[in-house]
């Protein structure tokens, strides 16, 4: 069975971009970023992150999602995704959606739709990568 988490940006409810720079920098501090068959991946450097990531966006439109498919326990993840969520406008979120987390209060800028399935109905705004549930 996969299992997948993300970290995307928001801004009035729809998918925001951030530089490419600003992401791939952090990523490349845990792996490998390249293309693979006309998407971005991102190869982690070890078994203690996650199987694969796929970045969502481009070296021009800049990039507004990163997902991470069947992620370590217990490893680096949750410091990687601390870092990304020190850019602004940051989330991180499950597939259940049944909380959000950011480095900020961010829920004015998310979509309803993820608004409505937290069980708190706001962001929960966390202070460290202990915090990341990974």
């Amino acid at each position: 069975m996969s299992y997948t988490v993300f970290v995307q940006k928001f801004a009035g409810g729809a998918p925001s971009a951030i530089p490419f720079a600003s992401v791939v920098s952090i990523l490349q501090r845990y792996g490998d970023v390249g293309d693979a068959g006309g998407r971005l991946e991102f190869t982690p450097a070890g078994d203690d992150l996650c199987e694969v990531g796929f970045v969502g966006g481009s070296e021009v439109e800049g990039i507004d999602s990163v997902s991470f498919e069947r992620p370590a326990s217990g490893g680096r993840l949750a410091s990687l995704v601390f870092e990304l969520l020190a850019l602004p406008g940051m989330c991180y979120y499950e597939l259940d959606c049944s909380y959000v987390l950011a480095r900020t209060e961010i829920t004015a800028e998310l979509p309803p739709g993820l608004v409505d399935m937290c069980e708190s109905g706001s962001v929960t705004v966390i202070s460290s990568a202990s915090e990341v549930p990974l």
